[in-house]
């Protein structure tokens, strides 16, 4: 089996060549993507001493569709089979990538999936030792490995959506072609969710975990979940309560907790706007 991997950076911390190093030694090749102004030294360094990497970089912040796309098309003329898709802050714990590759070469009938995947959540227990896994409706990039023998057949990472339900988008368009979507629920990857900070809560005063975004990060959601809802309406509707929840709670935090209430509210009728106007890619 001939796995290579990408990461995609935006101006990373100092871990992300730990986090790069927990995978590294045990893919074909890696593809790193590099959406920073400038590349870091700590990734220079590390591009440098390594010899099976390849750094894609031009100076601009070209999002996680683009990136994506480049890495699956250079690994595909390399002849790689499998891409690891990976975000800077996640890493896997020892021992576990060798137990995904296992369940990856024993799964019956993987040329039929168009992406496996990992748990994610700690707050999720894992059990066992097998290869314990269901199918899903979508996985989230990190940690998944994309079936490069499928992607053609898929099409590419949708590049209007830029960031966010890049990930959701795709496995939709392949469960709609009839593939599958799989997760091993017994491995849990080391992923951050995003920065937790903890606020007051109105309802019951109590100190709560809240996950707050910058405001142009609120017009990327709201833009991408209402094209998402447009193209795949009723075709998953068990996921469609749940997404609207969740759509719903993150603008709940953003304007009870977040400090710039007045540029999300912009930025969220900006993105009502844009979807309507079918204005999609990087905004302006």
């Amino acid at each position: 089996m001939k796995i290579a991997a990408t990461v995609i950076l935006f101006n990373p911390e100092e871990d992300v060549i730990a986090n790069i190093s927990s995978y590294y030694l045990h893919i074909g090749h890696l593809y790193i993507c590099d959406n920073s102004a400038v590349v870091s030294e700590a990734v220079k360094q590390f591009c440098s001493a390594n010899t099976h990497v390849t750094l894609i970089h031009d100076g601009s912040n070209d999002g996680i569709a683009k990136r994506l796309n480049q890495a699956a098309r250079a690994a595909i003329a390399d002849g790689y089979q499998w891409l690891l898709t990976m975000d800077q802050d996640s890493r896997f714990k020892e021992g576990l990538f060798t137990s995904y590759k296992n369940c990856l070469t024993d799964f019956e009938n993987g040329t039929q999936v168009a992406m496996f995947g990992i748990e994610y959540d700690s707050k999720l227990k894992t059990t066992g030792d097998n290869c314990n896994f269901k199918e899903i409706n979508y996985l989230i990039t990190s940690g998944s490995m994309v079936n490069l023998a499928l992607f053609k057949q898929v099409g590419e990472f949708d590049e209007a959506l830029f960031i966010d339900e890049v990930d959701l988008e795709y496995c939709y368009r392949a469960k709609k072609m009839g593939l599958r979507i799989v997760k091993f629920t017994h491995l849990l990857l080391d992923h951050q969710l995003g920065k937790v900070s903890y606020f007051r809560s109105f309802k019951s005063l109590q100190l709560t975990p809240r996950t707050l975004h910058s405001p142009l990060r609120v017009y990327y959601m709201v833009r991408n979940y209402l094209y998402v809802d447009k193209l795949y309406r009723g075709l998953f509707s068990q996921d469609d309560t749940i997404r609207r929840k969740g759509m719903v709670n993150r603008l709940k935090n953003n304007l009870l907790y977040g400090n710039k209430r007045w540029q999300t509210v912009k930025y969220i009728f900006q993105a009502y706007s844009d979807f309507k106007r079918n204005k999609m890619g990087k905004i302006n």
